[in-house]
């Protein structure tokens, strides 16, 4: 199987959090990434290898090479770039929250709807120490009905 390729919104912050887990991954690798700062997506290219480098997130979106758009911006832009990502046929995986305001997460879910592409939040602290632990005490049942 070849590997899907990703392009990564928004390099600074959060963005650092995602790369050891794209790194990992036997089934995809981290092609492009766009960013306003031009420094930032220079050090970020040095640091992970990576030469495609866009200060226009739509030169992502129109790469026909580039199969997952990983959003790492301000949760603010997060709709308006999944839901361009998803338009141009692309995956997305998207920092959380997937937006400010629920109904432009409706929007972005009709988005992924309309592409039949995948629409995923990020929540790397489920696999966390802490979470694990309180994931066995609710199964126990314990802490009574959970909703």
């Amino acid at each position: 199987m070849a590997k899907l390729k990703v392009g990564v919104i928004g390099v600074g912050g959060i963005a650092g959090s995602h790369m050891p887990g794209w790194a990992a991954s036997e089934n995809a690798e981290v092609v492009a990434g766009s960013d306003l700062s031009r420094d930032a997506l220079k050090r970020w290219g040095e640091r992970h290898g990576v030469k495609k480098l866009v200060t226009d997130p739509k030169e992502l979106f129109r790469d026909k090479d580039i199969d997952i758009i990983d959003v790492c911006t301000p949760n603010n832009y997060h709709a308006p770039l999944s839901i361009a990502a998803l338009n141009a046929g692309k995956h997305v995986i998207c920092e959380k929250p997937l937006a400010p305001k629920p109904a432009d997460i409706k929007k972005m879910i009709a988005a992924r709807d309309k592409s039949g592409k995948m629409l995923m939040t990020a929540q790397h602290f489920r696999f966390g120490g802490s979470a694990k632990a309180m994931k066995a005490e609710l199964d126990t049942g314990v802490l009574g009905d959970i909703y």
